[in-house]
């Protein structure tokens, strides 16, 4: 006798579709240059696949952590929730600057900028993403090891936002909000229709290009953390290394968003 609640059922059944496409990914992921992982969570279910996952370098996806270190902080009360604070936050994750971003580091740690890169790597850890620290300014671009993520603490990062779960409910919805800003939308978002709302965060470097993101199919960005997702919303991350081409890349990137859109639908 199926004693399985409808909950579970679901689960099982998208996490059967996520294990095709986890397939469909791998042999493509196959025949492209340089090392490749991906991760894949269905909000709805909590089904997922994590393909290739380990610790690399993150180029500018980092900056999530930080994001989530200054609202853990202004929560705790101990870091100023002010607009200079919110400008710098924008700058960070639509721009991508990596100035407002070394702001944010210093005044974390007070003025000690190894005191802020604790800070940020302490709370990461402490939200369960052992695989992403920060101990490198943003632009050095010195060796490969100041700077590490890994695909499943970015999706994990993001699946946890969008249900309301980093900080609080409203801080999750204000690290969404930054990232619904997101200029930078020539990978995830680009495979894509063009009416989808994604919020995202690029990285790339020199031999890499790196992206995170929130699908919203059903509600057009319209999400409020803690409630219940719609059926095809999903987060996706993207890293790849030792590439030789950026457009490539980018291009591979593209092409693995429109296969998961392509199937979760």
């Amino acid at each position: 006798m199926n004693t399985a609640n409808p909950q579970e059922l679901a689960k099982r059944d998208r996490q059967q579709t996520l294990d095709s496409l986890s397939n469909q990914l791998q042999q493509k992921i196959s025949g492209y240059d340089g090392h490749w992982q991906v991760y894949v969570e269905d909000l709805p279910t909590g089904a997922a696949i994590s393909i290739n996952n380990h610790q690399q370098y993150s180029a500018s996806v980092i900056k999530l952590m930080v994001m989530l270190a200054v609202f853990q902080r202004i929560h705790d009360g101990t870091f100023p929730d002010t607009a200079e604070v919110d400008h710098l936050l924008t700058q960070m994750i639509t721009v991508s600057s990596n100035e407002a971003t070394n702001t944010l580091v210093d005044e974390l740690g007070g003025g000690d900028t190894q005191a802020g890169y604790d800070t940020v790597n302490t709370i990461a850890k402490q939200y369960g993403f052992a695989q992403s620290h920060l101990n490198q300014r943003m632009g050095d671009l010195t060796g490969n090891t100041g700077k590490q993520t890994s695909v499943d603490d970015q999706g994990r990062f993001l699946a946890a936002a969008c249900r309301g779960q980093l900080v609080s409910a409203q801080y999750s919805q204000r690290m969404i909000d930054l990232m619904l800003g997101q200029q930078r939308r020539s990978k995830i978002p680009a495979g894509l229709p063009s009416q989808i709302s994604v919020a995202n965060k690029t990285g790339e470097s020199p031999g890499v290009e790196n992206d995170s993101a929130m699908v919203f199919a059903s509600n057009d960005g319209q999400h409020i953390t803690g409630s219940q997702p719609g059926r095809g919303d999903y987060v996706i991350a993207v890293m790849s290394e030792d590439i030789n081409s950026s457009s490539t890349a980018q291009a591979n990137i593209r092409d693995i968003s429109a296969s998961t859109w392509a199937i979760l639908q």
